[in-house]
């Protein structure tokens, strides 16, 4: 690859810079603040916590405003800054049956221990146009605001705390109907974001490399695998919405200690495995994101149970492709790095092709230049039976050369025997041929005719 650096670039790039930012203030309105993204877009801060994997809302909410909404770039500036920061410890593995639900739902099972939980969430309302949202915030005529809770109103009786939900897949794991993945022997879980990714990956390195996967790539190869190019069609499990607490132990008294909790997305399926004739059982995928993101941690689950099936007929379970695949800084990086300065690279194409016509448009001249064909008229040009003429000529003169050269080469080896016989001899051969000549030449002119 050749680059070249771009005259009086710095100067340029810096005015590029200005201009970009000076969008972004563009307009009447007051510039959008960071606890407004934080708390009213929390859902393109989650993606792009996800995807930078680092779970610091307020630092999204900052990297999504400086990007002016790109949640790849914002995510691409999170992973820069958390490259920077020092690791001081690290957290204990929690169960996710620990999670704090806000929202829990099972498409596998009507009736589950707990209950339906649909919390927040759209899915089951029409996707129309809310122009009530256009005026919101306004004050009214009369100086009150309008009101923008819709919860306000609601009775609400306060209660103690749920416990914690029972998980959907214990359910079938307790009948033995869960088909558990072979488990590698390994003391520590792999740091795919401090030690590079060698293929064939072990299972938690691709857990931890689909979990910071974009989400738009994660959705379309799992969608590929629902839509016929994949071998998996799952039923969800379980889909959650929560609060999960992260524990670490205590330095001094080396008791386990709550510090905070995140809010996840979390996915489970079950895939049928009939292969086991005598003892059919249920594959499993699991998906797990940081913040609300829903769609992620469903794609999450497919790719995870398609890459288990061990098979790279197709895309979605090729562990290889998917992982290069859904790195979004990657993508990002290859995609747009075609805006950068190719100039040497391009020449060179530039000069190959130039060179190549230059040679065919010679070849074509000097064809031209020895061709004893003259031009036809434009009568003659859209006249079947001229061309049928002009390639019976071509096969002729073709034939009458190759023809001719080789009994040539045949009389010349004969001759060369017919010299060590007696002059009679060679007379009555000489004789012979001339006949043998003839009687070809004839019966050869007369199959160009019936040609």
């Amino acid at each position: 690859m050749g680059y070249v650096a771009v005259k009086a670039g710095e100067e340029l790039i810096e005015r590029a810079a200005d201009l970009f930012e000076k969008q972004r203030l563009n307009g009447d309105t007051e510039p959008v603040s960071v606890d407004q993204l934080e708390e009213q877009l929390s859902r393109m801060v989650a993606q792009a916590m996800s995807e930078g994997g680092l779970y610091a809302p307020r630092l999204a909410a900052l990297a999504v405003k400086q990007a002016q909404g790109d949640t790849v770039e914002a995510a691409f500036l999170l992973r820069a800054y958390r490259s920077t920061l020092e690791r001081w410890d690290e957290t204990i593995s929690v169960d996710p049956s620990e999670m704090f639900a806000i929202r829990r739902v099972s498409p596998a099972y009507k009736d589950v221990p707990g209950g339906q939980i649909l919390g927040p969430t759209k899915d089951y309302t029409q996707r129309l146009l809310d122009f009530t949202l256009a005026s919101e915030g306004k004050t009214q005529s009369d100086g009150s605001e309008q009101a923008t809770d819709p919860t306000a109103e609601w009775d609400v009786t306060t209660e103690e705390a749920p416990e914690s939900l029972a998980n959907v897949m214990t359910l079938l794991r307790s009948e033995g109907l869960v088909h558990e993945p072979d488990s590698t022997e390994t003391t520590e879980p792999t740091d795919t974001t401090r030690e590079s990714l060698t293929h064939p990956a072990h299972r938690d390195a691709i857990l931890q490399e689909l979990a910071r996967g974009e989400t738009g790539a994660m959705t379309a190869l799992g969608y590929s695998a629902l839509r016929g190019y994949g071998q998996v069609h799952p039923t969800l499990a379980e889909v959650r919405i929560g609060r999960l607490p992260v524990m670490i132990e205590h330095p001094y008294t080396e008791e386990t200690a709550t510090i905070t909790d995140i809010e996840v997305s979390e996915s489970e399926a079950v895939v049928p495995i009939y292969a086991k004739r005598d003892d059919p059982q249920f594959a499993f995928g699991y998906g797990l994101t940081f913040g609300r993101n829903e769609r992620k941690a469903i794609a999450m689950t497919i790719l995870d149970a398609s890459m288990q099936l061990d098979s790279d007929t197709e895309p979605a379970e090729d562990p290889e492709f998917v992982l290069d695949i859904v790195d979004g800084m990657d993508s990002f990086g290859f995609i747009e790095h075609l805006k950068l300065p190719h100039y040497v690279t391009f020449q060179s194409i530039l000069d190959r092709i130039r060179g190549i016509r230059r040679r065919t448009a010679g070849s074509d001249t000097t064809e031209t230049a020895h061709s004893d064909e003259t031009a036809p008229t434009e009568t003659e040009a859209g006249c079947d039976d001229w061309n049928r003429r002009r390639n019976r000529r071509r096969i002729r003169r073709r034939y009458s050369r190759c023809w001719f050269h080789n009994s040539l080469d045949r009389f010349h080896q004969s001759t060369h025997r017919w010299s060590v016989r007696r002059r009679s001899d060679r007379h009555r051969w000489r004789c012979c041929w001339d006949r043998w000549f003839n009687n070809q030449w004839v019966r050869w002119r007369w199959e160009l005719i019936r040609i």
